[in-house]
């Protein structure tokens, strides 16, 4: 993960000037910085308590990047402060982050006919050992849930009004049938990816590059989140976001926080 320490330092000053104690790591497994408050500190966002600080660059401000950081941080018990690079377009690149985890929190939508999921960085493992693809744009593709009279929703994978894939659930995302998806790809024994329709190759390529070249794009798994956030936390009101300049200003889910 590439941290900008001129973006990192903007949240560990921010932290240390409302009273916290700033400690950081350079691990890729945790928290670039985490911001333990002293006695008088004021929460980021409601009560205080420990503050994981994720500066991202250009390439993480989408829900693949912010969303995971948040989960990561309510499993740790501690709010989580966004540090964005500063484009010189006011707050522009903040808003965005803001606008993922505004209400619904992490939901490209949520609708009385069911919620639309934004896509994560994993792909979607299936039953057979292989991986589930599309012959679609990924910017295209899109997962969301379908109302079934009284049962629970079934989630499909969609282009337009084209359905791809169907599941049960959100649920049968934790082992997907090779049989639900169209299409599949897999590593050959010569190092290879091959491309299954129904089972049968349809085409090979030499690396995931040049299979989407081809027109296959791998299936990104959904971000749900009951499947990422921990029982009982409260992901929409644990986050805050900052720009990276001069005099930056701390926006948090009800606007400006109390650090603003």
């Amino acid at each position: 993960m590439t941290v900008y320490p001129s973006v990192r330092d903007v949240g560990v000053e921010l932290c240390r000037a409302a009273g916290y104690t700033v400690e950081t790591f350079d691990d890729p497994g945790r928290a670039p910085a985490v911001a333990t408050p002293g006695a008088e500190s004021p929460g980021l966002v409601d009560d205080p308590r420990p503050v994981a600080i994720e500066p991202l660059t250009e390439a993480d401000v989408d829900p693949a990047g912010v969303v995971p950081r948040l989960a990561g941080a309510l499993e740790d018990d501690r709010d989580c402060l966004f540090v964005v690079p500063d484009p010189g377009e006011d707050d522009a690149v903040a808003s965005v982050v803001a606008s993922v985890l505004s209400t619904p929190t992490a939901l490209a939508a949520d609708a009385p006919e069911g919620r639309q999921f934004y896509s994560g960085p994993d792909r979607v493992p299936l039953s057979d050992g292989s991986y589930a693809c599309a012959r679609a744009p990924a910017a295209d593709l899109r997962w969301r849930e379908v109302a079934v009279g009284a049962d629970r929703p079934r989630l499909e994978l969609s282009v337009g009004d084209e359905v791809l894939a169907v599941l049960a659930d959100v649920d049968a995302l934790a082992t997907p049938d090779r049989a639900s998806f169209r299409h599949a790809y897999a590593r050959t024994d010569e190092g290879r990816f091959a491309v299954t329709e129904r089972g049968e190759v349809v085409a090979e390529f030499g690396g995931v590059t040049a299979m989407r070249r081809g027109g296959y794009t791998p299936v990104a798994m959904p971000l749900v989140p009951e499947h990422l956030f921990p029982p009982g936390s409260d992901p929409g009101r644990s986050w805050a976001v900052c720009t990276a300049r001069e005099d930056p200003v701390v926006y948090g889910p009800d606007g400006r926080s109390q650090w603003a």
